[in-house]
């Protein structure tokens, strides 16, 4: 039989996939009709371990092991178009595969695949697929809180903490699932139950997730533009220099804040004048909810006349820098300072 897994939530898709590994391996102990084909094999074409490979064990009986499981890895999203016709053009022929229960094929892919792709086609046609679509909005809201009274069903997250940890994690399920368990063993600890109220839930705060949770560079630029918004200089030059100081790259940096004011002038724009909700600004913008939100508390410390000067002063430091008038780590000094 064939089966094709896919889709942007490799969290899900890969349980799925080890869960019928697991069944499998329950009357094939040795493992013998176990074969796997990581991407870096599959996608080559010679005999040790690449589509010949994969081939040959498809279509050579095991006397060993009469039931096969014959796994191929990220193979319709990373392996070249030539490799792929041969891999079809070998499953075409062998028309016994679509029903044969003993010799189960399954093509895994840890993200979403192209469906004009002619293998793609093909298993949708003579197999049976399954798409793991990753969660997003209030559906993955709802997989947080599932996660974390899986891990302990006595554990809590305020609402600002749930759209901060996904937020930190840009909603990667891997990100999320390693975080929720780190939120809830230090939710656990002495420390903290020391402080929990009589009723004993384990309210995990914002304060825990800043704490705990490392958040992309990107999320972490925020701390600056606070800063900033909140006329607080000497804050701001000291998470500016921090990130220098940690290796990130100052254009990125730069072109952080442009993208930062960007949003928050479009966002003030609608708030001002067109008098939209937070809920219908994010909606507008296409922006995540909880930058909307974060912004809206930014913009009260900026004028909407003072955000456009802002956004002017970035523009003509972009000129400065791009044509050497001005070094671009004393621009974002100089930024700050006579914002």
């Amino acid at each position: 039989m064939l089966y094709l897994l896919y889709g942007d939530d490799a969290l899900t898709s890969e349980q799925k996939l080890q869960a019928i590994k697991e069944k499998f391996l329950i009357k094939d102990l040795a493992g013998s009709g176990l074969s796997v084909f990581p991407a870096r094999n599959a996608l080559h074409g010679n005999a040790d371990g690449g589509y010949e490979s994969v081939i040959n064990t498809i279509g050579t009986p095991n006397l060993l092991a009469p039931k096969r499981l014959i796994i191929i890895k990220e193979f319709i999203c990373s392996g070249a178009e030539s490799l792929q016709g041969e891999i079809l053009d070998f499953l075409k022929k062998e028309k016994f595969l679509k029903d044969d229960q003993d010799v189960v094929v399954i093509f895994w892919e840890n993200k979403k695949v192209k469906k004009s792709s002619k293998l793609f086609k093909f298993l949708e046609k003579n197999g049976k697929i399954q798409n793991f679509e990753k969660p997003s909005g209030i559906k993955l809201n709802q997989w947080v809180e599932k996660r974390f009274q899986k891990v302990d069903p006595k554990a809590q997250i305020s609402s600002g903490a749930l759209e901060k940890l996904i937020f930190y994690t840009s909603g990667d399920l891997f990100s999320l699932s390693q975080e929720i368990e780190k939120l809830v063993n230090y939710s656990g600890g002495p420390a903290r139950n020391a402080m929990q109220s009589v009723a004993g839930g384990k309210t995990i705060n914002e304060e825990d997730v800043d704490l705990l949770v490392q958040a992309d560079f990107d999320n972490n630029i925020f701390q600056t533009i606070d800063a900033i918004g909140n006329r607080n200089k000497k804050e701001a030059l000291k998470f500016l220099h921090q990130h220098l100081k940690r290796g990130d790259d100052p254009f990125y940096i730069f072109s952080m804040l442009v993208y930062q004011f960007r949003n928050l002038l479009k966002i003030a724009d609608l708030k001002d004048n067109y008098g939209m909700s937070e809920q219908e600004i994010a909606q507008s913008t296409k922006i995540h909810p909880f930058v909307v939100k974060k912004s809206l508390a930014q913009i009260k410390n900026f004028p909407f006349a003072t955000l456009k000067k802002i956004y002017q002063k970035l523009s003509i430091f972009d000129v400065k820098i791009k044509t050497g008038q001005l070094d671009i780590k004393l621009a974002l000094d100089k930024f700050i300072v006579e914002i």
